[in-house]
C-alpha cells in the first residue's frame, strides 16, 4: 500500500506533519493536517509505503519502503544542540533526527511491541506524545551536531546489576527469625518466582537471625537461576547509642557472612542495609551516621571478598532524594585493591525506595485505594524520583547501577485493570530508559498483604506481571497459608476466643521447630479456641478491600498439620475450619474422626487432610479448639497447604 502527498521536499512535509494547530501550516493549501490525519498518515505508513513527489526533475516521485526499517537499538545516539539541550530521536545513529528516524519511528507508532528508544516521553507507549516530540526535533537545524561521544566514565559493571532490573521481594520469615505477618520460606516460592519470568529475588536478613536458614535461600535461589539480593534489617539499638558501637557491629556481622559465602558465585548480592529511618535514624542530623554504618560495612566486605557485589542505600527510608550528597566518596572512604575506592568499585551499586503518587502527593494511589488522577498530576512525581537519582549519578560522573529495590502499589480486586496498567508502565518505562533496576514489593508476604502479587491459591496478579515480566506462569506451587506458624512474636496472626485461656510465647532450644513456639494454659471451667483469620488493624496493616487470608479452593485437598505435646501427657485438640464472616463449619476433625486428637507428652506431628468439595471459601478461619479440659499445650509449626 502506498500514499502520495505532494510535497516539494521531505523537510516541508515533515515541517507540515510537526505543527499542531492546522491554521498556521505553511503549506495550508496543499491538503488540511489535523491530528486525525496524522493519525491516518501514520498508520499508513506502517504498513507500506511512501511515495514523496518533489520539483527535481531528475527524480520526480521518491517511493520509500516502510518495511523493516531497522537499527541497532543498543547503538541508539543522543544528540545535544549547542546549549547542551537533548534533541531525541536520532534511532540510527547518524547524528541528524531525519527521514530515516522517522520511518523507523513509524515502524513502532502504536505497536504492542516496539523499541523502547521510540517511547520518547517514556508512558510505555508509542502514541502522538511521542510523534510531537519527535516533530519538535526534527530538520536540518541539528543535521551538524555531533553524536554525544561516549562517556568515559561508563565502566564494566558487575553483569548481576542486570539481573536486577527485572527482580521480585519474597517477604517471608525463616524458622528462627520474622515477625507476625509472613509465611514461611518455601523453595516452592523461589521455582514460582523464576517460572513467572523473575531473574533475581530479594530476601530480608534480620541482623540477629541465624545464618543458615539465610544461607538456605541463597541455595534456593542459585539452584533456580536466581540472582539474590539479602538484604540486612538493621538493629534499633544502634540508633540509641554511640554510632561506633553500630558501625562496629554491622561490619563485624557483615564481615563474617562474606567470609562465609566467598564459595558463591556473583549472584548473591549483599544490600547492606535497609531503610535506616525503621531502626530509629529519623532526623537528617543522623544521616552522617548513617553513611557510617554502611562505609563500615562496606569495608569489611571488601576486605573479605573485593569482588562481591553491594548495594549501599541513602539515608532515610533509602530515598532517592539523599543520594546527594550522602552517597558519594565524602562519606563512603572504604579503600581495596591497592587504593581503589567507592567511585572504582565496579561491584557496588546503590538501593532507592519509592512508593508515588501516595498521600503527601496529594492522592494515596501507591498505598490506598485512591483512584489514579490524571497524567498531570501523577507521571511527574513518579519521573521526580528516577531523573532524582540519574542526576545524582551524572553529577559524580560514574556509571554506578542504580537499583530500585522496593516500590510498588496496593493491589486489591476492585482496583482497574487500566488504571493498574498505565501506572506501571510509566514506571517500567523510565526504568528502562534510564537503566535503572526494579525489584517489586512484593511478591509473597501473605495472602492478605495489601503489595502482595502473589495468593498462594490463585497465583500471580497476571496484571502486573504483565508489565514486570511479560510471562504466563505455567505452574502454582503448594505453599501454606499460615502466618506466624513459627510463632516469633503476637500479633493479629493468632487470637483465642477465650480471655481465661492465656497464651506465652516460649523461646530458645526448647522450640520444637525454630527458636520459638506457643504455650497455652487451660484453667479449669474454661473453654475456647486459638483461630487465625483475615486480620484488620491500624496503619499499613488495615488491610486493602477484597484481600483475604486464608482460602479453600473447590475440588483441592487440603493438609493441616501442627507440632504438639502437652504437660502429663493427656492433651486433647481438635482442628475446625469455618467460614470467617458467618462462622459455619466447613470442617471438624472431631466429626471426621470421632473424636479428639490426644495429645502427648512428647512433641509430634499431627496431620489431617480435608478435600474441599464445596464452593471455593475465599475467607475462612482456622480454629484450634482446645475444648473445655484443664491442660497445658505447646504448639508449634502449623500449616494449611494444598496436598
Amino acid at each position: 500500500m502506498g500514499v502520495l502527498f505532494d510535497w516539494d521536499s521531505p523537510e516541508q512535509a515533515f515541517t507540515d506533519l510537526s505543527y499542531r494547530d492546522e491554521e498556521a501550516l505553511p503549506n495550508k493549501g496543499i491538503y488540511t493536517m489535523d491530528r486525525f490525519n496524522i493519525f491516518i498518515f501514520c498508520c499508513l505508513i506502517m504498513i507500506g509505503s511512501i511515495v514523496i513527489a518533489s520539483d527535481d526533475e531528475d527524480e520526480p516521485e521518491i517511493t520509500v519502503d516502510l518495511s523493516g526499517a531497522g537499527f541497532d537499538a543498543e547503538e541508539v545516539q543522543v544528540l545535544q544542540d549547542d546549549e547542551g539541550n537533548t534533541i531525541l530521536g536520532d534511532f540510527d545513529g547518524n547524528a541528524t533526527v531525519n527521514f530515516d528516524d522517522f520511518f523507523i519511528f513509524a515502524d513502532n507508532f502504536s505497536q504492542k511491541d516496539f523499541v523502547e528508544a521510540t517511547d520518547l516521553d517514556g508512558s510505555g507507549a508509542v502514541n502522538f506524545d511521542d510523534f510531537f516530540i519527535f516533530a519538535d526535533n526534527f530538520g536540518i537545524a541539528y543535521a551538524k551536531a555531533e553524536a554525544q561521544p561516549q562517556d568515559p566514565t561508563q565502566r564494566a559493571n558487575a553483569p548481576v546489576f542486570k539481573k536486577l532490573h527485572k527482580g521480585i521481594n519474597i517477604d517471608t520469615s525463616l524458622p528462627s527469625a520474622g515477625v507476625w505477618p509472613k509465611v514461611q520460606h518455601d523453595v516452592a516460592q523461589f521455582q514460582a518466582a523464576a517460572n513467572a519470568g523473575f531473574t533475581s529475588v530479594r530476601v530480608f536478613m534480620p541482623f540477629g537471625a541465624g545464618t543458615e536458614e539465610t544461607e538456605r535461600q541463597i541455595v534456593d535461589a542459585l539452584a533456580n537461576d536466581l540472582a539474590i539480593v539479602i538484604c540486612m534489617w538493621g538493629n534499633s539499638a544502634w540508633a540509641k547509642n554511640n554510632i561506633a558501637v553500630g558501625a562496629e557491629q554491622i561490619a563485624k556481622k557483615w564481615g563474617e557472612l562474606a567470609r562465609a559465602w566467598k564459595k558463591y558465585p556473583g549472584d548473591l548480592v549483599f544490600e547492606i542495609l535497609n531503610e535506616p529511618k525503621g531502626i530509629g535514624y529519623k532526623e537528617e542530623e543522623r544521616y552522617e551516621e548513617v553513611m557510617q554504618l554502611y562505609n563500615s560495612a562496606a569495608q569489611a566486605i571488601r576486605n573479605e571478598d573485593p569482588t562481591r557485589p553491594i548495594l549501599i542505600g541513602a539515608p532515610r527510608s533509602n530515598d532517592p532524594e539523599y543520594l546527594d550528597p550522602y552517597v558519594t566518596e565524602k562519606y563512603l572512604t572504604y579503600a581495596f585493591d591497592g587504593g581503589k575506592g567507592f567511585y572504582d568499585d565496579t561491584n557496588a551499586g546503590v538501593a532507592i525506595h519509592f512508593y508515588n503518587p501516595r498521600h503527601e502527593d496529594g492522592v494515596n494511589f501507591a498505598m490506598w485505594i485512591a483512584p489514579l488522577p490524571e497524567d498531570k498530576k501523577w507521571k511527574p512525581i513518579v519521573l521526580n524520583k528516577i531523573t532524582t537519582a540519574v542526576s545524582w549519578r551524572d553529577r559524580i560522573g560514574v556509571d554506578i547501577p542504580i537499583v530500585t529495590t522496593e516500590w510498588g502499589c496496593w493491589t486489591f480486586p476492585g482496583r482497574p485493570d487500566a488504571e493498574l496498567t498505565e501506572w506501571l508502565q510509566h514506571h517500567m518505562s523510565n526504568f528502562r530508559k534510564h537503566d535503572i533496576g526494579s525489584m517489586w514489593y512484593t511478591g509473597m508476604q501473605n495472602n492478605q498483604r495489601s503489595f502482595a502479587i502473589f495468593d498462594s491459591e490463585l497465583g500471580w496478579n497476571q496484571t502486573v506481571l504483565d508489565q514486570l515480566t511479560g510471562f504466563t506462569p505455567t505452574a502454582l506451587p503448594k505453599t501454606s497459608q499460615i502466618i506466624n506458624s513459627e510463632f516469633h512474636q503476637p500479633g493479629l496472626s493468632w487470637r483465642l476466643t477465650s480471655d481465661k485461656i492465656t497464651q506465652e510465647y516460649v523461646y530458645g532450644s526448647e522450640a520444637f521447630s525454630g527458636n520459638s513456639m506457643l504455650k497455652i494454659h487451660v484453667p479449669q471451667n474454661a473453654e475456647g479456641q486459638l483461630y487465625q483469620q483475615t486480620y484488620g488493624g491500624n496503619g499499613e496493616y488495615i488491610g486493602a478491600p477484597g484481600k483475604t487470608l486464608l482460602h479453600l479452593i473447590k475440588g483441592q485437598t487440603y493438609k493441616i498439620s501442627f507440632i504438639s505435646a502437652s504437660e502429663g501427657g493427656k492433651g486433647r485438640m481438635r482442628i475446625m475450619l469455618k467460614n470467617a464472616h458467618n462462622i459455619d463449619l466447613i470442617y471438624d476433625s472431631y466429626e471426621a474422626d470421632n473424636g479428639w486428637i490426644h495429645i502427648g507428652k512428647e512433641a509430634k506431628t499431627h496431620t489431617r487432610l480435608y478435600t474441599h468439595n464445596k464452593e471455593s471459601e475465599m475467607d475462612v478461619r482456622l480454629e484450634l479448639d482446645v475444648g473445655s479440659k484443664e491442660q497445658v499445650l505447646y504448639l508449634d509449626k502449623v500449616e494449611l497447604i494444598r496436598n
